[in-house]
């Protein structure tokens, strides 16, 4: 036996960060710079879009990104929901990093909570991020509506579903079948499916209804996919499909994307929407709550 066999590494990290934020505290107070002045660890929630609604007992992931600019996530000790406005605190999970956006170059922690609601009613959600020795700033309200009707729907800006996770690059011997199942909140249409996808990668894209019953084929000829000819219209609380063909196997995925419901204006995705096949047709199969980085296209 040795003397490692007697130290926990996890307790070693502990103290290792916490050696490190004194050491950062200890450079910035000798350089006249207090660190209550510098700004707190920052958070902000992705889903559910703002006035989201889901019915009682429905799971539903609240995600979202905190990051600290001074030290970068990996001094992030905590990531926190609030369902009252900050009165409240639950104890959320980190999912992976990511780039912030912009050119900012600071790193964030993405993080999510699984809420199933157990009574109607309006939910202040907040989040915060927190390190050993700091709480987070609290981050911007969502309201998500639980059993009642919102009384105005979430902003659509691209109308697209978008996400920060990363993703790993699959390659299989044999075509497949991948796609989102999807509702809408709103009177619209689907204009085209969009590929998060290297090029020439995708040989078709598919709309269906969630019975299997075909609405749109359309043929990829170029080296991303076109509209659809004539959009197609879709029914806010019906679920549809949205899919694509990759002919030789090689796609996108991001395994534990939905292990409950995403509220994403104008998108519902319900748990477990990341479906597949290996016979060309429909889509249902599911693995890993996997995201195949694929959406539809909406125009209100």
């Amino acid at each position: 036996m040795s003397w490692q066999d007697f130290i926990d590494p996890t307790r070693v990290r502990s103290v290792r960060r916490k050696v490190l934020v004194a050491a950062a505290t200890v450079l910035l107070l000798s350089s006249g710079t207090a660190h209550a002045a510098d700004p707190l660890p920052r958070s902000q929630i992705y889903t559910p879009s703002n006035n989201g609604q889901v019915e009682v007992g429905e799971p539903v992931l609240i995600s979202g990104g905190g990051w600290d600019q001074h030290y970068g996530p990996d001094l992030l000790e905590a990531y926190e929901v609030s369902f009252d406005g900050g009165s409240t605190w639950e104890p959320g999970y980190r999912t992976a990093v990511a780039r912030l956006g912009g050119e900012t170059g600071i790193i964030q922690a993405l993080w999510s909570y699984e809420f199933t609601p157990q009574e109607p009613g309006v939910y202040t959600i907040v989040s915060r991020v927190n390190t050993d020795t700091l709480f987070g700033e609290v981050s911007a309200p969502r309201r998500l509506y639980v059993g009642v009707p919102a009384p105005e729907l979430g902003v659509c800006y691209w109308c697209t579903f978008r996400t920060d996770r990363p993703y790993e690059d699959v390659a299989e011997s044999r075509r497949v079948e991948l796609g989102l199942r999807f509702k809408v909140d709103r009177p619209g249409s689907v204009s085209s499916i969009s590929v998060w996808s290297k090029p020439s990668r995708v040989s078709r894209v598919r709309l269906w209804r969630a019975d299997g019953t075909l609405l749109a084929d359309q043929g990829v000829t170029g080296t991303y996919p076109d509209s659809f000819a004539t959009p197609v219209p879709v029914v806010p609380g019906e679920e549809y499909v949205a899919s694509y063909t990759a002919y030789l196997g090689e796609y996108q995925a991001t395994e534990n994307f939905f292990p409950a419901t995403v509220v994403h204006a104008p998108f519902v995705l319900p748990a477990h929407a990341g479906v597949f096949s290996y016979d060309n047709g429909f889509p249902t199969q599911t693995w890993n709550d996997s995201y195949y980085w694929a959406t539809p296209v909406f125009q209100p």
